[in-house]
């Protein structure tokens, strides 16, 4: 059952559940040079990928409003925003980059739903972008299909904009932002859920100054999968962004959780750390005995993936760190990895796909000399 939550305000805010620089193209590299054994039969090379989508705007001025009237001027800027940054366009992107990779597993973070109602008297219910859902409705258009196996809901807040009425500034529709991380599987690949999780320690959500109580919510997804004769875990996270010591406990947490501190198979975890290597949540998991494959796989190369500025229309600008990541613990065999989404030759409409880029790799599993 959803919480819902009001601030007392002329203008009201509705908690329904809650959660929240360009790269070179040569920073795609390996991706000519990706084998086809992770698509091939009767092997035991796996493909995964990393995608954050990129909610399409950027809410920190919303979070940091102290007025009603700066809040409203930011709900009605972000809106304008992901409208700007139209999913409908970047899902056909993001659909022809996993499908040219066709990784068996897709651990997605910002997968949003953006809904609207209009008069603003109710819940918002008319569906305006569905993130996840398109994304598998476009990699089958393609004939490529995925499902979802897993799904944890994070934030799910709705808020009033503004909007232009015969020259006048008026109400106009409440417009609510509901998040997900999500895992996709691909239709021959069997997957068993086994963790759908928020992190116990969250950063509290503020509105004019003062937190709400309900906090940001981040969390985690796994699945158990048997594939081509072995079995493994994959996990999909999303750490705190607007807080380091926060991101920091949640990899903590996640490196005590049951489903790695009691794995008895090997481990891929994949996701979005907010964490540059070899520090807070990404040095949390590397204690408990996670290895980076991109350093091992390109050593000597930084393989950044984020970030691009808010409205993905502006074509220059560069990555300037690595936030993403590919994880494993276990008898894995890194053999390859590219940072993909990055090649302007992609874009839709002048957009990329994401503010991120993804992050792709190859893993042979099962040989013992790869027991780290």
């Amino acid at each position: 059952m959803r919480a819902r939550f009001a601030v007392v305000l002329p203008v009201v805010l509705f908690i329904v559940g809650c959660g929240g620089s360009r790269t070179d193209p040569a920073t795609e590299i390996g991706s000519a040079n990706l084998s086809a054994d992770s698509m091939a039969g009767g092997n035991k090379v796996i493909g995964v990928m990393s995608r954050n989508l990129y909610l399409g705007a950027d809410l920190g001025p919303v979070i940091a409003a102290k007025t009603q009237s700066d809040f409203l001027a930011a709900t009605t800027a972000a809106w304008r925003m992901v409208q700007r940054n139209n999913f409908h366009l970047r899902v056909q992107e993001l659909a022809d980059e996993i499908a040219n990779k066709r990784p068996a597993l897709i651990g997605l973070q910002e997968a949003f739903t953006w809904r609207t109602q209009t008069p603003p008297d109710s819940t918002a219910k008319t569906v305006v972008y569905d993130f996840a859902p398109e994304l598998q409705a476009a990699l089958a258009a393609r004939g490529v299909k995925y499902r979802a196996v897993a799904s944890v809901e994070l934030l799910d807040v709705e808020a009033p904009t503004l909007a232009v009425v015969g020259g006048q500034l008026v109400l106009g529709p409440d417009v609510r932002a509901t998040d997900h991380d999500v895992i996709l599987a691909r239709e021959d690949v069997h997957a068993t859920k086994v963790a759908e999780e928020v992190y116990s320690l969250l950063l509290p959500l503020p509105i004019f100054g003062r937190p709400l109580p309900l906090p940001l919510r981040r969390g985690y997804v796994a699945v158990d999968v048997k594939y081509r004769g072995e079995s493994l875990r994959f996990v999909n996270t999303h750490l705190e962004s607007f807080d380091p010591s926060i991101r920091t406990a949640q990899g903590a947490e996640l490196a005590a959780s049951p489903i790695l501190a009691n794995a008895s198979r090997p481990v891929i975890l994949v996701g979005d750390l907010n964490s540059l290597p070899g520090t807070e949540g990404e040095a949390a998991l590397a204690r408990v005995g996670f290895a980076d494959v991109w350093p091992l796989v390109h050593p000597g190369n930084p393989g950044l993936t984020c970030c691009f500025g808010e409205d993905l229309t502006i074509p220059g600008g560069v990555f300037d760190q690595r936030i993403d990541y590919v994880l494993t613990r276990g008898l894995f065999e890194p053999r390859a990895a590219a940072v993909t989404g990055t090649n302007p030759a992609i874009r839709v409409e002048g957009l990329w796909p994401s503010d991120h880029g993804g992050i792709f790799a190859e893993l042979r599993i099962g040989d013992p000399r790869f027991d780290r």
